[in-house]
């Protein structure tokens, strides 16, 4: 059964779903200015061809599919923003120049509504951010700078098309988890996703709507415990937050933590070793998150041992029926804002070890500045879904070749040395890693394993659950507040009293 509203189309050519056609042996191209005189149907030939050439196909056993809605592409942060939503037309460019979509199946989904980011997001919040625009913006409002915006370093900015694009992305990861929830696939990939930062009711670190946090929700209507993992070089704090009183959702990050040379806490400066969640033993969400912070440099070596020793240890543990994983790119040498010295396919071990479990897996992008190096890594990582192995010389006929030519650019292969540019002084002994595993481990031994019983909730919307959560949450931090109050009270009476004195009188 499909889920409403998120078809899978046969459009038009140049969309990014296209019908297949068999190629025939005259149509070959030296470079993209041969490929784009072709007709659309010589281009589809082309595109054929090289799956057909080198073995692409659907794989057997699994079902991948690729949620992408391509005006996620026309939107703009501004020049001097790090964030450049290009990043994806390059992916997609990538993707389909290899001919990757002949190996899954290709949706194009329509924007979220108000009423399906509401299930998490404020109605306040949400209605503010689907009104304001740069010329309507006020930075005088007290809602400008209580909701995330302005500030000192603007990092979430107003941009025309602001709610169009919170809308498209978080569209494309609720009908990639509709697809696992459907068992249409085995594996959901919507690299437009995954901005892990956004709050409830709060903008922050270039994410206005959490997508993630979303699909979760979705996917906890029909899985008692989900996996979310994080391997974006910033710390997954706007899931971990969401999650925090649950056990249904385990969350584990691996991230930068620490402070710069001039004392500058790395962004978002959270997700330390002894953050587990509440410390209340008595909240369900108690152990149920798990930091992995790392220092500036690891390598690949290093990187791959730490990510398999530790998430096969929690899985085995929280035994999930689904996984997230958020894929961000800035983990990768050379990146902008990033600072380890990962290459492409040490990033891709991350999704061939996660994969290896079989368990429902969603694939959200996140992270990642540098825009060519973020395409070349999601065009891997989607061939490591479909179980594809890609040639090294990029296509000829891939629009926009100039972006991954040049020594500085990479040299028009898809897995350059990615240090060739910058590489960062590696802070991670083997002893310091080995100690940081260590602590993983008597964390995790807080955790009680995988709830044996299941709470039934079919028929409840998550949206519910977690208002109901609220409520409770709130009445207990009123009877705290209460409780406070009383003891300040008592204590003052006490003063007045003079109990507990050196024994003047007055």
């Amino acid at each position: 059964m499909r889920a409403a509203g998120y078809a899978q189309l046969n459009g038009p050519p140049n969309n990014i779903v296209q019908e297949y056609l068999s190629p025939d042996d005259g149509t070959y191209v030296a470079n993209y200015q041969d490929f784009k005189a072709l007709r659309d149907s010589e281009k589809r030939e082309v595109i054929a061809r090289e799956a057909e050439e080198h073995g692409l196909e659907k794989p057997k056993g699994w079902n991948v599919s690729f949620h992408y809605n391509p005006h996620v592409e026309y939107h703009h942060f501004g020049s001097s923003h790090p964030m450049k939503p290009w990043r994806l037309t390059l992916t997609k460019q990538l993707v389909l120049s290899y001919g990757l979509e002949y190996t899954m199946d290709l949706f194009e989904p329509r924007p979220a509504s108000f009423q399906e980011l509401n299930i998490f997001h404020d109605e306040e919040y949400l209605s503010y951010l689907s009104k304001i625009t740069p010329q309507n913006a006020q930075p005088d409002d007290p809602q400008y700078t209580t909701y995330g915006f302005g500030g000192e370093s603007n990092d979430c900015p107003v941009f025309d098309g602001l709610w169009n694009y919170v809308s498209l992305y978080t569209g494309a990861t609720m009908s990639a988890a509709y697809n696992l929830l459907n068992q249409q696939s085995d594996i959901a990939i919507n690299w437009s996703g995954g901005l892990h930062h956004a709050k409830k009711n709060l903008a922050s670190g270039f994410c206005y709507v959490n997508d993630i946090v979303v699909a979760i929700q979705l996917l906890l209507e029909q899985h008692q415990r989900v996996l979310y993992i994080d391997i974006d070089v910033h710390h997954g704090d706007g899931v971990e937050q969401a999650f925090e009183s649950s056990d249904r959702v385990f969350t584990l990050s691996y991230h930068k933590y620490g402070t710069d040379k001039h004392g500058y806490p790395f962004f978002p400066g959270t997700g330390n070793i002894d953050e587990m969640g509440p410390k209340d033993p008595r909240n369900p969400g108690k152990a149920h998150s798990l930091n992995i912070p790392i220092d500036d440099g690891i390598d690949d070596d290093q990187y791959k041992w730490l990510f398999k020793t530790v998430t096969s240890a929690v899985i085995e543990k929280y035994n999930p029926t689904a996984i997230v994983l958020q894929s961000g790119a800035d983990s990768l040498g050379g990146d902008r804002l990033g600072r380890f010295n990962l290459n492409i396919k040490a990033h891709g071990f991350c999704v061939e070890t996660v994969k290896a479990y079989g368990r429902p897996l969603l694939i959200i992008g996140g992270g990642g500045y540098t825009p060519r190096n973020v395409a070349r890594t999601w065009c891997h990582e989607t061939s490591v879904c479909v179980g594809a192995t890609l040639h090294n010389e990029l296509p000829a006929h891939i629009p926009y070749l100039q972006a991954f030519q040049g020594a500085e650019n990479g040299d028009g292969v898809l897995y350059p040395d990615l240090h060739n540019t910058k590489r960062h002084e590696n802070l991670n002994s083997q002893a310091k890693l080995h100690k940081l595993v260590e602590r993983a481990m008597e964390n995790l031994r807080y955790l009680e394993g995988a709830p044996s019983v299941g709470i039934d909730t079919r028929g409840i919307p998550m949206g519910d659950l977690m208002r109901v959560r609220e409520m409770v949450e709130q009445q207990m931090a009123d009877e705290a507040q209460d409780k406070a109050r009383l003891s300040a009270e008592n204590a003052r009476r006490k003063k007045e009293r003079n109990v507990g004195g050196r024994g003047e009188r007055r």
